[in-house]
C-alpha cells in the first residue's frame, strides 16, 4: 500500500510540475536557473558584482585600497538593484554551509563519535555529515585517544571523513577521501580474536539543499508582497550597509548607508548652528567639517529614503514588467540536485515495470509469492527525497511566510519572483546626486535613527 500510495504521489507531483512549467511560461517569467544562486566562472559574490559595477561604469575599478568618502554620482539605482542580487546569492551561499545565524559562525556544530551506523544513518533528532577537516579530525581524535599522526587516505574500507581506529592497544586516525557507505563497529581480527573498533566522526548538518537554499531566500520576492514591494526584505538598507562592513561589496550606496550620526548633534539645524559658531570664531576649518558632516548624513538618509521608496520596489515592478528580467522560483528547481533527482524519477518511472499485488487466483508455479512492484527501488527512493524536502520544510519555517497567496508549484508551495542576470538592466539608471538636487538641506527628521 505504501508504494501505491507513492506511485499516486509522485504522478500527481510531476503532473502538477507539467502544469507549474506551462503556467510558468504563459507568465513570461520562466523557471530561475543557478544563476540566481551562484556566480558564473565560479568567482566570489564580491568580485563577480564588483566586477559588474565597473562594467557599468559605477566603479574605475576593483581596487578598494581608498577610504575617501563616496562621490553621491556613483550611487545608482543600478548599484542597489546590485546589492538586491548579491543579498539573494549571499544567503543561497551561507544556506548551504549552515551558516544562516551570528551564532552558527561562533559555535561549532555538534559532534560526536559513531561506533555503530555512519554519519548517513545515525539514530539523532539531526541530519549528520562525516568530519573532513583535518585540523577538527587531529583534534577530536587526540581528545579520543588516538596515538598517531592522522593519516590522509582513500580507502573504501573505512568510513567516509575522519575514523578512528583502536586495535591492540594502539588508535590510529584517518582522513578518508571516498565517500562510502562503512560503517563504524567491531570486528575481531588475528588467530587471537583481538577487537578492532572504527568510529566515524559526525557533525550536526546546519547546511539547506540546493533545493532549500535556493527557494526559501528571504530576498526573493513572496507572492503575499505583490503590490508592496517597499516591504519586502530584499529593500533593506541595512544588510546592504552589513555587506559593505563585512567588506564584501564595493558599493558606494553600501558605503554611504554605512555613515554614522554623532550623538553630539541632536538635529542637521543644530550641526548647521555649530558650524556657523565656528565661522564666527574664525574657525573655517571646523566649520567645514560639521558642514561636510552634516552633507554625510543628507546623503544617507535621503538615500535610505529613496532605496525603500523608489529604487527597489520600481526594480521589482520593472523586472516583472520585462520580458526575461525576473524568474519563477519554485520549491525544487530543476538545475538543483534535488530537481535533478525528480527528473531522473519521471524518466524511471516512465520505463518501470509494473508488479503484481495479487493474493488470490493463479500463483506462481514454484509456490513462491508473487513478485512485487517492479518500482519498488524507484518509489523507496522518491519516499526518501520527499522526506528530506518535508523535514526541510520544517526547518524552515521561521524562513516564510504563513499569508503568501497566489500561484503555487507541484508541492504546493507558493512561487516566488527572484531577480536575474537581466533585472539590473531593465531600467534607466538614476544617481543619488540627482536625487539630492531636490531635497532639503537640513530636513528636520534628520537624525530619528537610534544608534
Amino acid at each position: 500500500m505504501a508504494a501505491c500510495a507513492s506511485a499516486v504521489v509522485f504522478l500527481l507531483l510531476l503532473r502538477a510540475a507539467l502544469a507549474a512549467r506551462v503556467q510558468t511560461d504563459l507568465d513570461g517569467g520562466g523557471e530561475c536557473g543557478r544563476e540566481v544562486a551562484t556566480p558564473k566562472d565560479s568567482v566570489s559574490l564580491r568580485q563577480y558584482f564588483d566586477a559588474a559595477r565597473v562594467s557599468s561604469g559605477i566603479l574605475s575599478s576593483t581596487d578598494d585600497s581608498s577610504s575617501d568618502l563616496v562621490d553621491p554620482a556613483q550611487c545608482t539605482k543600478k548599484d542597489v538593484c546590485l546589492l538586491m542580487r548579491q543579498l539573494d546569492m549571499d544567503f543561497y551561499a551561507r544556506a548551504r554551509q549552515g551558516l544562516l545565524t551570528d551564532s552558527d559562525y561562533d559555535t561549532p556544530p555538534t559532534r560526536s563519535w559513531h561506533t555503530s551506523g555512519n554519519c548517513k544513518n545515525s539514530n539523532r533528532a539531526y541530519p549528520e555529515v562525516p568530519v573532513t577537516d583535518a585540523d577538527t579530525c587531529r583534534e577530536e581524535a587526540r581528545k579520543h585517544g588516538a596515538d598517531g599522526e592522522l593519516q590522509e587516505v582513500r580507502k573504501s574500507t573505512l568510513p567516509s571523513g575522519c575514523s578512528v581506529e583502536t586495535f591492540a592497544g594502539k588508535t590510529k586516525v584517518y582522513l578518508n577521501q571516498l565517500n562510502t557507505d562503512v560503517t563504524g563497529g567491531i570486528t575481531y581480527e588475528g588467530k587471537e580474536r583481538l577487537p578492532k573498533t572504527v568510529a566515524q566522526l559526525c557533525a550536526m548538518d546546519r547546511s539547506l539543499s540546493e533545493a532549500a537554499a535556493a527557494y526559501y531566500s528571504p530576498y526573493k520576492l513572496k507572492p503575499s508582497m505583490e503590490g508592496r514591494e517597499a516591504a519586502s526584505t530584499s529593500c533593506s538598507f541595512g544588510m546592504m550597509a552589513y555587506l559593505s562592513q563585512l567588506r564584501e561589496t564595493m558599493s558606494p550606496c553600501a558605503k554611504i548607508l554605512t555613515y554614522r550620526p554623532d550623538s553630539r548633534f541632536h538635529s542637521a539645524d543644530h550641526a548647521l548652528q555649530v558650524a556657523q559658531q565656528l565661522e564666527k570664531a574664525d574657525k573655517a576649518d571646523g566649520a567645514a567639517k560639521v558642514r561636510q558632516y552634516v552633507e554625510t548624513m543628507r546623503q544617507k538618509y535621503v538615500l535610505m529614503d529613496t532605496i525603500a521608496n523608489h529604487w527597489c520596489p520600481d526594480t521589482w515592478t520593472t523586472a516583472k514588467a520585462t520580458e526575461g528580467a525576473s524568474c519563477d522560483a519554485l520549491r525544487v528547481m530543476a538545475w538543483t540536485e534535488e530537481g535533478k533527482k525528480l527528473k531522473e524519477f519521471k524518466a524511471k518511472q516512465g520505463n518501470a515495470k509494473k508488479g503484481g499485488g495479487k493474493k488470490g487466483g493463479r500463483q506462481p508455479a514454484d509456490g513462491g509469492r508473487m513478485n512485487g512492484a517492479g518500482n519498488a527501488g524507484l518509489l523507496a527512493g522518491l519516499d526518501a527525497l520527499l522526506a528530506e524536502l518535508a523535514a526541510e520544510d520544517t526547518i524552515a519555517m521561521g524562513l516564510k511566510s504563513q499569508d503568501d497567496l497566489g500561484g503555487t508549484d507541484s508541492s504546493g508551495k507558493p512561487v516566488k519572483i527572484s531577480l536575474n542576470d537581466a533585472s539590473c538592466d531593465a531600467f534607466e539608471d538614476e544617481t543619488l546626486a540627482s536625487r539630492l538636487e531636490d531635497a532639503p538641506a537640513a530636513p528636520p527628521d534628520f537624525f530619528t535613527e537610534k544608534e
